[in-house]
């Protein structure tokens, strides 16, 4: 601040000297301090330990709520979603629930969907890094690119390495709605993010994920999806994010311009052995996929 106001006096412009404080690493903006030096940002001290207590009010059990309650927390929540935007798809049954309150002045007990989504949310205030790294606003292309076939499985390209992996007979399951090739799709990005964690992804980044699925690609800019398992599978891909700190930006491809398209019909030629990335799936993930 001292050589602005040494430049401003040798341009004529009268500056008071003693009334000015130099520029501070930390500034409160929309509810958050952001740090301009580290790039980070994080909630004012105080304020995560009363959305975990707020989230806790909610989680008493038997109680009854009212309507302008639950708002209020819908509202704060959407707030912190800011800095963890990976948690919007907690937020769907809050404002599921808000939407279907036909009575406003009559109390109700916590929906089961709402009880798993504030569950999911006070887990991750309890054991995040508070502070964030502010995330790209360029995403960056590391040529990854993934495909699915309901005939074989999944192929998942980053830049020279690739996983391909063949689906286990009853992958539908039996629940209804069952499994589509939409949610393997979907499988596709949670894979791919699990080979960026053994290849070691820089914290911060905004990465482009190339899809030809229309249903995984809106998953991605919206952070949630309709379809029920693409939904249970974005939770899932979300919490990855958040451990890695870092974002995805979708990008469309055409299925005839998809370079991982053969590699989910079970087909490597032209990929070189050495660059198979062998990765240990997630547990949920280990009984429906086999790593061929």
């Amino acid at each position: 601040m001292t050589h602005i106001v040494k430049r401003s006096e040798e341009l004529g412009v009268k500056t008071n000297i003693e009334k000015n404080t130099n520029f501070k690493a930390e500034q409160k903006f929309i509810g958050f301090v952001w740090n301009g030096v580290d790039k980070t940002v994080r909630l004012p001290p105080g304020k995560l330990q009363e959305r975990i207590t707020q989230i806790r009010e909610f989680q008493i059990e038997g109680r009854k709520y009212h309507y302008n309650q639950l708002e209020v927390l819908a509202g704060r929540l959407n707030h912190v979603s800011c800095i963890l935007p990976q948690l919007r798809c907690y937020l769907c049954g809050l404002y599921g629930w808000l939407k279907g309150w036909q009575n406003h002045k009559a109390a109700r007990k916590v929906t089961k969907t709402v009880k798993a989504d504030l569950k999911q949310w006070m887990i991750t205030l309890c054991t995040f890094k508070e502070t964030r790294l502010i995330p790209s606003v360029d995403p960056t292309d590391i040529g990854w690119i993934g495909d699915a076939s309901t005939r074989f499985g999944v192929g998942v390209l980053i830049d020279k390495h690739w996983a391909r992996f063949q689906l286990t007979q009853g992958w539908e399951g039996e629940q209804k709605p069952r499994r589509n090739i939409a949610w393997v799709e979907t499988v596709a990005i949670r894979i791919g993010l699990t080979m960026l964690e053994k290849l070691g992804v820089q914290a911060g980044n905004n990465l482009i994920v190339w899809t030809d699925n229309t249903t995984a690609e809106l998953a991605i800019k919206n952070r949630k999806s309709n379809d029920f398992w693409v939904n249970e599978e974005w939770k899932k891909i979300q919490a990855l994010l958040v451990k890695l700190q870092i974002d995805l930006t979708a990008k469309r491809v055409t299925s005839k311009e998809n370079k991982a398209d053969t590699l989910s019909r079970g087909d490597s030629s032209g990929l070189q052995q050495s660059h198979l990335l062998p990765i240990l799936l997630p547990l949920d993930l280990d009984p429906l996929f086999l790593q061929i």
